[in-house]
């Protein structure tokens, strides 16, 4: 049989045998990229017949060898315009595969120090819990012990009343009340201004006064510098305090009038221990709702495989069953919590029936935001007005609800809440469905975060369900991973609306 090109000569010639064109299309079908080989001989020939007509013209009419069912001008041409689009399609995806992508913006952050623990806050500018991230700017504390660090290594105790401006990593501003700072020597050069002058730390431990009228600084180890305009630099060392402005006679420093390291340890621990037993206290008595549904305390004992339902009233609705989540601590020492950090952990129950208003409450820690759809707590499946409460990958939480008899879903979102400053610590998460208000609420740490109007009250259908993974009932081809990213210490699910009040209870 001859080769290739012969067979597509002696076409354009008019010389194919009938075998030779079963060939030729068969090969065709095998190699599309020879259709387009082919059409660049019927352009060549199109311009021979052009530039040499008295030739082309001698040729008379081509003899029709082909059989046209089997191998005509059409089909030539359709799979020469195939493999075209073949080639195209390739060498799109050869492009896309090896060019350089642009790579995502990189997420920043503006903190410089973090408040590492608080003993007993009460803060006159925003509130801050420990765990928080700080940026520059004021603290403003009025009462109790907040431990701030740094990013660049010194470590500052302020007790309240006090005024604190955070200038950068290095640097802070103090107006008002005590402080104590230890400064390691990786943060050598540590600044803290006052009215009166500036303190540069070589590496040591101080305190530091700031009244209305003047400040003192203790030094407790090592030496600082006192800077004031127009005054030659002071240097303070060990076991020597001293008036910043006025008198500055050097003093003995005076430890004793600051708070320590050891001393928030006891207060932090106490602090702790009162809040878990004031937790446990006021327990039964949310138990004894008479809206409540189902509450898991997380108190169950360490290696339980099942959450026991606490709510007085939730007899309908059985004991959870763990599956792969693993016991850790939960908000404060001995209290439980679970972790969930495999695609199989989860809580799996059951609730029955339909509802017509809910309310569910929940302490997540959320150590990322891996997926589309992290879940808190989803119906399995979706459809026929199931619930699907998830946080986002931007950090928006989203109470879904599924259309009843094939309507469509709504989902109501709060603004973007999760940031990377928010991961890894405590967070009170609450969402209201309010049939008698029309609307969806949803709550962080016991404050309103948005209200949605409500256009379909139709009574919810929860059934089966899990915490902190999904089950989208698919029988074949796998199942969408949703799992939650963090750890889960109480959840609580009402039959009712509860108020704005009822919710911030919940959250202290």
């Amino acid at each position: 049989m001859p080769d290739t090109d012969t067979l597509i000569q002696r076409y354009l010639e008019g010389t194919l045998t009938t075998g030779e064109a079963e060939e030729l299309h068969a090969l065709l079908q095998t190699y599309p990229d020879l259709g387009e080989r082919l059409l660049q001989h019927f352009e060549m020939d199109a311009m021979l017949r052009a530039t040499k007509p008295l030739v082309v013209e001698s040729m008379g009419t081509r003899p029709a060898l082909l059989p046209k069912r089997r191998f005509t001008f059409a089909t030539v041409t359709s799979v020469a315009a195939m493999a075209a689009c073949i080639a195209l399609m390739g060498a799109w995806l050869i492009n896309e595969t090896l060019s350089p992508q642009p790579e995502a913006e990189e997420e920043t952050t503006a903190s410089v120090a973090v408040l590492t623990r608080g003993v007993n806050l009460e803060w006159e500018s925003a509130a801050v819990t420990p765990g928080t991230p700080l940026s520059p700017g004021w603290l403003r504390l009025k009462s109790g012990i907040a431990q701030i660090e740094f990013y660049q290594g010194a470590r500052v105790l302020i007790e309240g009343p006090a005024e604190l401006q955070l200038v950068s990593s290095g640097e802070a501003t103090c107006t008002r009340g005590k402080l104590s700072a230890q400064v390691p020597p990786q943060a050598k050069g540590f600044r803290i201004n006052t009215p009166k002058g500036t303190i540069v730390d070589l590496g040591t431990e101080f305190g530091l006064d700031v009244g209305a009228q003047n400040a003192e600084v203790h030094v407790f180890k090592g030496e600082v510098e006192l800077h004031q305009p127009a005054v030659t630099m002071k240097s303070l060392k060990e076991g020597q305090a001293m008036a910043i402005a006025g008198n500055t006679a050097v003093l003995p420093a005076n430890a004793s009038s600051f708070a320590s390291l050891n001393e928030i340890d006891a207060r932090s621990a106490m602090s702790q221990r009162f809040q878990f037993e004031k937790w446990l206290a006021s327990s039964a008595k949310l138990n004894a709702d008479a809206g409540l549904r189902l509450r898991f305390d997380f108190q169950d004992d360490e290696g339980a495989r099942s959450l026991r339902n606490h709510a007085v009233n939730g007899a309908q609705i059985a004991d959870g069953s763990i599956v792969g989540a693993s016991w850790t601590t939960g908000r404060w020492p001995g209290k439980r919590a679970l972790e969930f950090r495999n695609v199989s952990d989860r809580v799996r129950l059951n609730i029955p029936g339909e509802t017509k208003a809910l309310t569910m409450a929940v302490w997540v820690r959320v150590n990322g935001l891996d997926r589309t759809f992290n879940s808190l707590f989803m119906s399995e499946g979706w459809g026929d007005r199931k619930t699907h409460w998830q946080i986002m990958r931007d950090g928006r939480v989203r109470l879904g609800i599924a259309g009843g008899g094939g309507a469509a879903h709504v989902d109501h979102d709060t603004p973007v809440l999760f940031t990377p400053e928010r991961f890894g610590r405590w967070t009170h998460l609450a969402v209201v469905y309010d049939p008698a208000s029309k609307e969806v609420r949803h709550y962080a740490n016991g404050e309103l975060l948005t209200r949605a109007a409500l256009k379909d009250t139709a009574p919810l259908k929860i059934g089966i369900a899990e915490l902190g993974n999904w089950n989208d009932r698919r029988s074949s081809g796998g199942v969408a991973i949703r799992l939650l990213s963090g750890a889960m210490d109480e959840f609580a699910l009402w039959d009712r609306a509860l108020s704005d009040e009822e919710i911030a209870v919940l959250a202290r």
